[in-house]
């Protein structure tokens, strides 16, 4: 393990021991039992198979969105719209099944309505992220910005929705579309709980992005956070780079939407998002941008949740909303993580991203776009490239 690694380990597990520390005072401060605490906490996790499938639910559309911001953050590219996105690719999914399901007259089957959800949902959330990623293009606005304030114009619009075209027909106390089809429910993984076969998602999502790590367009991504002319030698334009992270996070984030709608809910509501875009993000840099890290982060915010109910009823003191306040010290922490290594990319990247580019496993086509040449003279190019580069660097020439 290089000592760039340690670093990086080092600081996540700071982040957690600080959690555990905060979570401790906090349960003192409420007039609780430290342990009495904890082990209400581990209890409100672990005690039914309900309790095992609220986390798991809670865990697949926070494991979702994180592993698809991936791309992004290792380019140093900072989307904070999945919350809009979720939304918007909610919408779009329940309203391609109700039609797809009014069009075959209620007698659409499974095998059909959940790719039409799933795509319409991808659909969704890509088109809402191309919007902020063509802001940053053209104009270079700040995709923080855009992509944030994206968020509320998604909400308004999911309010109209529920108001409108996809409101439910039954007296509601709060705006919801009508219940889906039967038919487009996702199936229950677990008997007797919520917990459904979405799960699976996250798995293929994360051994894909698992082998993505270790191609060339991966590498391209990392030098371009860090030395953007090296990567545009290497074929990784901004233009370019810039489209395809942020698509892939929006097809993520309206995966989940579509997932929240047809295994959790099984209708449209106003609270589809549920912060799960926020969670995400915090979730893809404390899991170190690798997969792994991720689905076991994931899995950590998604049980603060369930347990802090069985908190609450251990200590009868402590109340449940304590997970948030642990969330947001975890929040604080992974800000802090970022700031320390100046972007995200870096969380996970090698330490200079020379290294990167030197890394001989990696192939990338020579300068021009040409593709010839053999194997071994396209790995030399891009040793050769950072060399030059730095030589440029070093004797302040543009």
């Amino acid at each position: 393990m290089s000592a760039f690694d340690r670093r990086r380990w080092v600081l996540t597990a700071s982040v957690v021991l600080a959690i555990l520390v905060v979570a401790g005072a906090l349960i003192v401060f409420a007039g609780a039992d430290p342990v009495v605490g904890i082990q209400g906490l581990v209890e409100g996790v672990s005690s039914s198979p309900y309790r095992v499938g609220e986390v798991l639910v809670g865990a697949v559309p926070i494991g979702i969105v994180a592993l698809t911001l991936i791309p992004a953050l290792r380019a140093g590219v900072f989307s904070v719209g999945a919350e809009g996105q979720i939304v918007v690719g909610a919408i779009a999914a329940t309203g391609a099944v109700f039609a797809v399901d009014s069009l075959l007259q209620g007698t659409a089957p499974s095998i059909l309505l959940w790719p039409v959800g799933l795509l319409a949902g991808a659909a969704g959330g890509g088109a809402m992220a191309m919007l902020p990623a063509f802001l940053a293009v053209r104009w270079r606005v700040n995709e923080i910005l855009s992509t944030l304030l994206l968020n509320y114009l998604a909400a308004g619009l999911l309010g109209w929705t529920l108001r409108t075209w996809l409101a439910s027909p039954d007296e509601t106390a709060t705006p919801q579309s009508a219940k889906l089809p039967e038919a487009a429910a996702l199936p229950s993984l677990i008997p007797g709980t919520r917990a459904h076969w979405g799960i699976l998602l996250v798995i293929v999502i994360a051994v894909a992005f698992f082998l993505w790590r270790r191609s060339a367009a991966s590498t391209r991504l990392t030098v371009f956070a860090s030395r953007p002319k090296l990567a545009l030698r290497l074929g990784a334009t901004r233009a370019r780079t810039v489209y395809s992270t942020m698509l892939v996070s929006g097809l993520g984030a309206g995966v989940v939407g579509w997932i929240q709608v047809a295994g959790v809910n099984d209708r449209l509501l106003n609270s589809v998002s549920g912060g799960v875009g926020f969670s995400g993000l915090a979730v893809a840099l404390l899991g170190g941008l690798a997969p792994i890290g991720i689905v076991l982060a994931a899995l950590f915010f998604s049980a603060l949740t369930a347990g802090a109910v069985g908190m609450q009823s251990a200590t009868g003191t402590v109340p449940s909303s304590i997970a948030e306040v642990i969330k947001g010290v975890l929040l604080i922490g992974v800000a802090c993580i970022a700031a320390y290594q100046r972007s995200a990319a870096a969380v996970l990247g090698p330490v200079g991203a020379k290294d990167a580019a030197d890394d001989t496993a990696v192939l990338a086509p020579e300068p021009g776009g040409a593709g010839g040449g053999s194997v071994a003279e396209r790995e030399v190019t891009i040793g050769t490239l950072a060399e030059s580069e730095h030589a440029e660097h070093e004797g302040g020439r543009p």
